[in-house]
């Protein structure tokens, strides 16, 4: 989970280069759909990227954006 927070939170402070308003709304998303796991009862797969997108379009209910899915394979693979 730390890996997750480093990454979303240099998109949300503006510490990435290739940051964008694209990135930025994603990097919101994500981070608003994490908030609704509970941790403790939910396996989290942060280093396999299939899983990880499925559990995040469950969560949100609709197919995730292209910038959704690059932020989640700069998470899975950091």
């Amino acid at each position: 989970m730390v890996k997750v927070n480093l990454v979303l939170t240099d998109y949300l402070t503006g510490k990435k280069s290739n940051c964008n308003e694209g990135k930025l709304k994603a990097a919101k998303s994500i981070k608003e759909l994490l908030d609704q796991i509970y941790y403790k009862a939910e396996v989290f797969p942060e280093n396999n990227m299939e899983m990880f997108t499925r559990l995040l379009t469950s969560l949100k209910g609709e197919p995730l954006s292209k910038e959704e899915k690059e932020l989640i394979g700069e998470i899975v693979n950091f």
